[in-house]
């Protein structure tokens, strides 16, 4: 009995320390929530956004295809931890193996992005959301428009007034038919995003 009295007096003593740590971070609703990193965490409200990185395209029957592409994202964020995100992008240039050629003209989406931030610099993230492309190819079919549930995990680290830098992971298009082969699209990108009304 007394043990379990003294276990519980550490557990209440760790919430309540952790509970203080992050107001002192700016969490709660201590001073500086709003004044970001260097003060508390406050990246709220609207942002632009931009990443480059590789589109891995594995069909069935055909070795990898990587091109390389660029993505503008606009966002909004409500709080610490949700965020809506529209985005669109192209190929900067054609992913190539075997003679087989694969651009994606265009990519989009809509998310949720749900965020865990564990101190004032670092918040891993989830998004989830409708995503796709129209993509060119110099095999059949030629030309498609796939679309469907998107996916991803990522990380943004705030470098302060407003800007911070992301790297992320997306499944873009699951298990899509090009005449009777499947297959798959994944991002990984690099980017930076800014808050122009942080303060």
């Amino acid at each position: 009995m007394i043990k379990h009295r003294v276990w519980f007096g550490i557990a209440a003593c760790a919430l309540a320390s952790s509970g203080a740590l992050a107001q002192g971070y700016g969490y709660g609703n201590g001073p500086g929530y709003d004044r970001g990193p260097a003060y508390g965490y406050g990246y709220n409200g609207f942002y632009l956004g931009a990443s480059a990185g590789a589109a891995f395209y594995n069909e069935d029957g055909i070795p990898q295809l990587t091109p390389t592409i660029a993505m503008f994202r606009v966002g909004q964020q409500f709080n610490p931890y949700l965020a809506i995100e529209g985005r669109i992008g192209t190929t900067i240039s054609g992913g190539n193996s075997d003679g087989d050629h694969v651009n994606l003209n265009a990519i989009y989406g809509g998310y949720i992005k749900g965020m865990l931030p564990v101190n004032p610099w670092i918040s891993p993230y989830v998004i989830a959301g409708i995503g796709g492309a129209q993509i060119h190819r110099n095999y059949y079919d030629f030309n498609s428009n796939d679309a469907g549930l998107s996916f991803g995990v990522g990380g943004e680290f705030h470098l302060g007034g407003g800007a911070s830098l992301n790297v992320e992971w997306v499944r873009l298009i699951s298990n899509a038919d090009n005449i009777g082969y499947n297959f798959n699209t994944d991002l990984l990108t690099f980017g930076v995003n800014w808050h122009p009304y942080f303060w």
